[in-house]
C-alpha cells in the first residue's frame, strides 16, 4: 500500500502552495478592501508563475520531485526572507549582501537533501504534505470569512437603487472630469495664496456655471464617489450594512460598478472608465471599457512591495514599479487618450478620475515629473500648486478638444473632497500614504471647509446654463437624466455628513450645518 507522503511525493506542489499562502496572507491582511473580483486575477497569476518556475527548474533539475522542493525554496525566498530581513535596521548594501546569503544557505540546503531518488522521494513527499496542510489551514479561515462577509456586502449593494431615462436621437454625450482633492477656490486664495479666478473665467468662456461655493456630500473619496456614481446619499447603505462596520467592500464596489454606469449602459452608450492606481477605480466591471494605464492591481502591488522584487527593485532604483514615474506618467497619457477619444463619433459616458492634486507631488504645472528630492526640497503649498496649475490646463485642453468633437456634450468638471487640513496631512510623498486618523468630529469649521470645499462646474450641451444645476456631487446625474433623459426621479436632498473612522464607514454624522448650509 502506497503511503500518503509517497503519493504527495509524485507532485510538484511546493512552490505553488508557498506561493499561495504567501498571497494568502496578503489578502488576509486586507480582506475587508479588497474583494474577491479584485483578487482573483492576482491569485492566478501567483499560480500560473510558481508553475512556470516549477517547469524551469524541473530542466534544470532533471525531474519534477526535485523541480518541485526547488521552486518551493525560492517561493519561500521570495515572499518571506525579504519581510524578514526588513527588520533590521541595516542599509540597502549590507541588506543586499544578506540576501545573498540567504540564497547560499538555501542553495546548501536544497543540495543537501538526499541523491537516492527513494530517500530524496521521502523527504518530497514530507514536505509537500506539509505545505499541503499549511495551505489548507490558511485558506480555510479565509474562505469561512470570505462567506460571511459576502450576504451582508450583497445588501449594501443592492441598497442603493437605480436610476432611470431614456435616450433620443439627439441625446447628448456625457463627460465627467473627477479631480481629487481639488480645493475651492476661496480655499485655494485663503489657505494657499493662489487666485484661481483665471481658471474659473476660462470655463465661464466656455459655457460652464461654476458654482461659488459647493462642498462634497462625504469627506473620503470612497464615499464621495460612490454616492455620485448612483446619485444617491449613502443612508440605504447604512441601514443595510450588517456587516462589519470597518468593510470598505461595499462602498468601493459602489464606486466603480454604480447605477450611473448600469443606466447608460441600458441607453446604449459606450461607458468608459478611466480611472487611477488606486483599487477602487483601478477598473470597472460595468463599464463597457476601462483605461487603465499601470495600475496594478492592490494585491499585486502589495506581494511585489514586499517581495524580494520589490526589495532589489527598489534599493536598485529600477525604472520598473516606479509609484511616483507611474503617477506622473498616467495623468499625462489619461489626459492625451480622452483628448483623442473626444473625436470619437460613438454615443459615450466618459468618467475619468484623475489623483490629481491629490498627493504624492509627482507633477510640475507644464506636465513635466517632479522628482522626490524637489517634492521634499518644496513647500506642501509650492507642490499642491503645481498640481492645480497642471490640472488646469490639462483641463481647459480636454474641454476644447471635446467642443470641438463630433458629438455634442455634458461636460461636469468637480472634486471628490478638498485637501486634508493641517496638521492631519501625514507623508504626501508616497502613493497611499498620505492619510493620518483624524477626529473628524473635532475639526474646526474653517477644517472642514477646507475638507469638504470643492470644485463644481457643470456645461450644457447649448452652451447656456443647464436648466438643473446640481448643488453638490451627489445630484449631478440626477439633474443630467433629468435635463437630457428624460427622467422624473426628483433630486436626492444636497446634504453633507461625515463617518466617524476606518471603523465606522457607515456611520454618518450630518455636518451641513457646521458647513453653513440649511
Amino acid at each position: 500500500m502506497i503511503s500518503l507522503t509517497n503519493r504527495m511525493a509524485r507532485y510538484p506542489i511546493a512552490g505553488i502552495a508557498v506561493a499561495l499562502i504567501a498571497a494568502i496572507a496578503f489578502w488576509g491582511g486586507n480582506q475587508l478592501r479588497l474583494g474577491f473580483e479584485s483578487v482573483w486575477p492576482t491569485m492566478v497569476g501567483v499560480v500560473a508563475i510558481a508553475a512556470i518556475v516549477t517547469a524551469v527548474l524541473r530542466m534544470i533539475c532533471g525531474d519534477w520531485q526535485r523541480a518541485g522542493i526547488a521552486a518551493g525554496m525560492a517561493a519561500f525566498y521570495f515572499f518571506y526572507v525579504p519581510r524578514l530581513l526588513a527588520l533590521l535596521p541595516v542599509s540597502f548594501a549590507v541588506a543586499a549582501m544578506l540576501h545573498v546569503v540567504a540564497i547560499g544557505a538555501l542553495i546548501l540546503l536544497f543540495r543537501s537533501l538526499p541523491a537516492e531518488p527513494q530517500k530524496f522521494g521521502d523527504v518530497a513527499g514530507r514536505i509537500n504534505l506539509l505545505c499541503a496542510l499549511l495551505l489548507a489551514l490558511n485558506a480555510g479561515p479565509l474562505a469561512v470569512q470570505q462567506l460571511r462577509l459576502e450576504p451582508p456586502r450583497a445588501a449594501a449593494r443592492d441598497s442603493l437603487g437605480e436610476l432611470d431615462g431614456k435616450a433620443a436621437a439627439d441625446s447628448p454625450d456625457v463627460w465627467h472630469i473627477l479631480f481629487d482633492r481639488y480645493a475651492a477656490s476661496d480655499i485655494l486664495k485663503s489657505r494657499y495664496g493662489y487666485d484661481n479666478q483665471p481658471f474659473v473665467d476660462a470655463l465661464r468662456a466656455r459655457g460652464f456655471v461654476v458654482s461659488d461655493r459647493a462642498y462634497s456630500n462625504y469627506q473620503r473619496t470612497s464615499h464621495s464617489v460612490a454616492s455620485t456614481m448612483n446619485g444617491a446619499l449613502l443612508d440605504p447603505m447604512a441601514k443595510a450594512m450588517t456587516g462589519d462596520q470597518g468593510d470598505w467592500v461595499p462602498i468601493y464596489r459602489a464606486a466603480r460598478d454604480g447605477a450611473v454606469l448600469r443606466r447608460f449602459n441600458a441607453l446604449g452608450y459606450r461607458t468608459i472608465f478611466a480611472g487611477s492606481w488606486w483599487e477602487p477605480t483601478r477598473v470597472s466591471n460595468t463599464a463597457q471599457d476601462t483605461i487603465s494605464i499601470r495600475a496594478a492591481p492592490q494585491l499585486a502591488r502589495l506581494i511585489i512591495d514586499q517581495s524580494a522584487a520589490g526589495f532589489w527593485l527598489g534599493g536598485l532604483a529600477m525604472p520598473y514599479l516606479d509609484g511616483r514615474g507611474d503617477q506622473c506618467h498616467r495623468a499625462n497619457e489619461k489626459f492625451r487618450m480622452l483628448r483623442e477619444l473626444a473625436g470619437n463619433r460613438e454615443r459615450k459616458q466618459v468618467f475619468a478620475h484623475f489623483l490629481v492634486p491629490h498627493p504624492p507631488f509627482v507633477l510640475n504645472a507644464d506636465g513635466s515629473c517632479r522628482d522626490l528630492e524637489t517634492a521634499q526640497k518644496a513647500s506642501r503649498t509650492d507642490n499642491y500648486i503645481h498640481q492645480v496649475r497642471f490640472a488646469n490646463r490639462e483641463a481647459l485642453e480636454l474641454v476644447d478638444a471635446i467642443l470641438a468633437g463630433p458629438r455634442p456634450a455634458v461636460i461636469v468638471i468637480h472634486s471628490d473632497e478638498g485637501p486634508w487640513p493641517a496638521p492631519y496631512v501625514g507623508d504626501e510623498h508616497g502613493l497611499g500614504t498620505d492619510p493620518v486618523p483624524v477626529p473628524w468630529s473635532e475639526l474646526s469649521r474653517d477644517q472642514l471647509r477646507e475638507k469638504m470645499g470643492i470644485l463644481l462646474a457643470v456645461r450644457d450641451p447649448s452652451g447656456k446654463p443647464p436648466v438643473t444645476m446640481p448643488a453638490s456631487p451627489v445630484q449631478i446625474y440626477p439633474a443630467i437624466l433629468r435635463d437630457h433623459f428624460g427622467s422624473r426621479q426628483p433630486l436626492p436632498p444636497s446634504r453633507h455628513y461625515m463617518f466617524g473612522d476606518d471603523s465606522a464607514l457607515y456611520r454618518f454624522e450630518e455636518v451641513s450645518g457646521r458647513l453653513g448650509i440649511d
